[in-house]
């Protein structure tokens, strides 16, 4: 999920691009995009501009203002759409702000504050910080379903986020 405000992107939204683009690589799962909101045809046209498989462009008149309904709400549908193995957010206050209500949708957890992953043993083995960076915990998420993280800033670079060209579909969610 790519975040934007005003029609202006968040810095940390190409730092999850880049890391949806490296795990999307070693689970060889392609990547798809997400941008919510209203009148956000030319971030979601940027958006394709880059290495993905699809770019969404979750579009409604009542996603012109953030709230954590809407955003839920309109998320949900589209993860029930598309049935993504893994959904990534940037960890930022609008995010954790609805990212664990979203998560719990889907009887999930959201795995907050990773800095680094890795496949192992089939799965993906998500890295984050516990006591204030004092130390490294790794967490794997059992179970079916997505599996949601949100990503620090700063774990991922942004300037490595592969170019392309792909297909922007809009999605019109229910509200």
């Amino acid at each position: 999920v790519l975040e934007q405000q005003n029609v202006q992107w968040r810095r940390m939204s190409w730092e999850t691009l880049a890391a949806a683009q490296q795990l999307g690589v070693l689970l060889g799962q392609p990547v798809e995009a997400a941008v919510v909101g209203k009148g956000i045809g030319t971030l979601a046209a940027h958006a394709a501009g880059k290495k993905l498989a699809k770019v969404w462009a979750v579009e409604h008149d009542l996603l012109d203002a953030y709230t954590a309904d809407g955003y839920t709400a309109a998320l949900e549908q589209l993860i029930q759409k598309t049935a993504p193995s893994l959904v990534l957010v940037p960890h930022t206050y609008q995010v954790r702000d609805f990212a664990p209500k979203l998560a719990a949708r889907f009887s999930q957890v959201l795995v907050s504050d990773v800095v680094a992953a890795r496949a192992e043993n089939g799965g993906l083995i998500f890295v984050r910080q516990l006591f204030q960076g004092k130390l490294n915990g790794d967490v794997c998420v059992a179970g079916t379903g997505p599996v949601f993280a949100s990503l620090q800033a700063g774990a991922w670079r942004a300037d490595s986020v592969g170019g392309g060209s792909s297909a922007v579909e809009a999605f019109l969610p229910t509200l």
